[in-house]
């Protein structure tokens, strides 16, 4: 694997963990780093599908969820706590393989909205499954991967739902006492590996939780290059030599302008001096050429040289 950098963030719902997720993305593309940010469940095509049946049950699939012989999802249907585990570790799986891991391998850094400690606390902390059995299932999944850096979001669930802008999905709604446990199956997963986990007080403003986390990320990507393209140089540059080629091609123009100026001019100035036999000929050349000798003859532009020549002419012709 390339020097890529995995970033997690956890926490209970309403945390917080979507938006500094985004501000840690954003602040990233800013250093001129390469960020992807990605979620589970459903960081996949497949994910989506499992993303909608863990969160919202067997209801979400009314067309294959044949209850009794017919088509409809009765309200007690749900799913076994171990079957959700699993389809949390389907889901961790795909999203590794055909997500995370690749990024990685292009030295991107993924910010993943949730993360295996999600299944450890929401299935072992909130269901009462083996938190060992789970951390083992999602390593197997994931082939052992593990972020660099987690962020713990930590808020009382009392609190933290209030945030919540749409409504309540199968864990959200499982209760406060579901909730506790998560949350503090969380704490536990930061007091064993310390040096993965930072937790954050979540009750904090926006701005004094992101203030951590940049502190934080600063350090993690200290020494690293820039690998995005600087389009915006790239664009100034072409626009430079844009306007480097205008004012070369304006002032080719004033020259030819002057030249051709120039070039009238000297010849109005001979016309002037020639002998006035010249003047006969060229006026009686003018008056074969000209519709009776009309200096405003619509066939030559009102500003060229020939018509200024021409006119010049006629006024000595009448003389």
């Amino acid at each position: 694997m390339s020097d890529g950098l995995f970033i997690s963030f956890e926490g209970v719902d309403g945390a917080g963990k979507t938006t500094q997720v985004q501000r840690a993305h954003d602040y990233l593309q800013e250093c001129g780093l390469r960020s992807q940010v990605t979620r589970e469940p459903g960081g996949t095509p497949v994910g989506l599908t499992i993303r909608e049946l863990v969160l919202h049950g067997l209801a979400a699939f009314p067309s294959v969820a044949v209850t009794g012989g017919t088509d409809v999802v009765d309200a007690s249907d749900d799913l076994a706590p171990r079957t959700e585990a699993l389809l949390y570790a389907a889901d961790r799986a795909e999203h590794v393989a055909q997500v995370v891991r690749p990024a990685l391998d292009r030295g991107d850094i993924v910010l993943c909205d949730r993360y295996l400690d999600s299944s450890v606390a929401y299935q072992a902390g909130g269901r009462d499954l083996s938190a060992d059995v789970i951390r083992r299932l999602s390593l197997w999944a994931s082939q052992g991967l593990l972020p660099k850096r987690t962020y713990l979001l930590d808020a009382d669930p009392s609190q933290s739902k209030s945030r919540l802008d749409h409504e309540p999905d199968r864990l959200e709604s499982a209760g406060d006492d579901f909730q506790q446990h998560v949350r503090q199956a969380f704490l536990q997963l930061a007091q064993r590996e310390p040096d993965r986990f930072l937790v954050i007080d979540a009750t904090q403003s926006i701005d004094q939780v992101w203030q951590v986390i940049q502190d934080d990320l600063d350090k993690l990507i200290e020494g690293r290059e820039p690998d995005l393209p600087q389009v915006d140089d790239e664009n100034d540059d072409a626009d430079a030599q844009d306007d480097a080629d205008d004012d070369e091609s304006t002032a080719g123009y004033e020259d030819d302008g002057q030249d051709a100026e120039s070039d009238w001019t000297e010849a109005a100035d001979r016309s002037d001096q020639a002998p006035e036999a010249d003047d006969e000929q060229d006026d009686q050349s003018m008056d074969a050429e000209t519709v009776g000798g009309d200096a405003d003859d619509d066939s030559i532009p009102a500003d060229s040289p020939a018509r200024w020549l021409l006119r010049s002419r006629l006024l000595r012709k009448t003389r």
